[in-house]
């Protein structure tokens, strides 16, 4: 068997990564449509990636609030900040199940959120990088559940 370029090898490794990260990974561009959605997102929201691919986050998850989302997503869209959203702020972007056996107790899961934007090799910004990492344990040991 030939061997591959050690960048297609890298590549690889990274698609991996992304798809077994102990942390929801999504990327959508400026009308909000879904780009990516990793193993995670799918494992916790049921949605399957090719069910997910090109549709409007707002359709998916009509739970968020879109001009909320929006706004806050503007600073991150048009000058390239990161924007953040916390558990005690909101629990959570995406209603998931929760599925950790240690803190079934709560019907969805507690969300920590990043906004990140994602430049072009030009500067420009296409798309918005999301990461949603559960906070469920340490929400229920601050509320003492």
């Amino acid at each position: 068997m030939q061997a591959l370029p050690a960048e297609f090898e890298q590549f690889h490794w990274m698609v991996d990564i992304v798809q077994h990260v102990d942390t929801g990974l999504i990327v959508v561009d400026t009308d909000f449509n879904v780009h990516l959605w990793n193993g995670f997102m799918v494992h916790h929201s049921g949605k399957q990636s090719f069910d997910v691919m090109g549709k409007s986050l707002f359709e998916l998850f009509p739970e968020i609030d879109e001009g909320w989302f929006r706004a806050k997503s503007k600073p991150v869209l048009n000058l390239g900040c990161r924007s953040f959203l916390i558990w005690r702020q909101r629990p959570y972007l995406f209603r998931c199940r929760n599925v950790r056996p240690i803190t079934q107790q709560v019907e969805f899961m507690y969300q920590n959120v990043s906004l990140n934007p994602m430049r072009t090799v030009t500067g420009e910004i296409k798309h918005m990088f999301i990461a949603v990492e559960d906070a469920t344990a340490e929400a229920l040991a601050e509320k003492n559940i």
